[in-house]
């Protein structure tokens, strides 16, 4: 049996105006690429240095002695753990106060909602920057750089969690004649509870990531030895600890990923 061809659905026509718009986005790639010197004459030269050379071979001796790289990623692993306790822990009240289903009044609701503005608006590497210069170098500037970025991520993440959690259990407790906190703890959170859980295994995954680049500027941790070796232009050695790091973070993010399929 044939389709009459009045049946059959017509195959969609792009509009003109969907070439002329892929064609500035186009026309604006390459001007951009040109302002920055992105060409593809750079590119090929940049692969084709010289110092490509010195990142091989690995020393795995001194790459796998627990004094130069193990005992620094336990380091990070120590201020991805803390950060992630303190940032989490104080997002989980936050949270609830900056959600217009959950905020006790308005004006809290603004003061609390600008700060969190201003935190998350302000870059995780400024943060170690600024600790860095006031505490000193190490893993306890790191650690409150971290908690900080940590609590900006969780509380965006989790307050707009709250915003979609179904409001009738938490107007069936404030109809029984129970208070704001105890309502919330019982219409709202036994429902958002396991989103939470999942969103900080996955600020867990972040911070691991984060302290090995915050590292850099010198707040402890792994990166701190992947800077130091740089400047001695160690890359055979650099090299050796970023596919370490590789290897780490890919096996964490499959376990998070895991996790939080089970969670939500």
């Amino acid at each position: 049996m044939t389709v009459p061809e009045s049946g059959r659905p017509t195959r969609p026509r792009l509009k003109p105006r969907t070439f002329l718009i892929a064609g500035l986005v186009l026309l604006f790639t390459i001007y951009s690429g040109r302002q920055v010197g992105f060409t593809i004459t750079t590119f090929w030269e940049v692969w084709s240095n010289p110092l490509w050379e010195k990142f091989w071979p690995v020393p795995w001796e001194w790459v796998l002695d627990r004094h130069n790289v193990i005992n620094p990623l336990i380091e990070t692993f120590q201020i991805a753990i803390i950060s992630t306790l303190i940032g989490c822990g104080l997002a989980l009240p936050i949270s609830f106060i900056i959600s217009p289903l959950t905020t006790p009044n308005k004006p809290t609701y603004l003061v609390a909602k600008g700060i969190m503005n201003v935190v998350r608006a302000v870059p995780d590497l400024f943060w170690a920057k600024l600790l860095v210069t006031a505490v000193g170098i190490g893993a306890f500037a790191g650690s409150w750089a971290l908690s900080i970025f940590s609590l900006a991520v969780m509380v965006k993440l989790f307050s707009e969690t709250v915003d979609s959690a179904d409001p009738r259990p938490l107007e069936a407790a404030r109809a029984a004649g129970g208070r704001h906190t105890p309502a919330v703890r019982t219409g709202v959170l036994p429902t958002v509870f396991p989103s939470y859980v999942a969103y900080s295994l996955y600020v867990f995954e972040l911070n691991i990531r984060a302290s090995i680049v915050l590292g850099l500027v010198g707040a402890g941790g792994i990166g701190r030895v992947v800077e130091a070796q740089r400047q001695y232009f160690r890359f055979d050695r650099v090299l050796g600890i970023l596919l370490i790091i590789f290897v780490i973070v890919i096996v964490i993010e499959q376990i998070s990923v895991a996790l939080r399929k089970r969670l939500v």
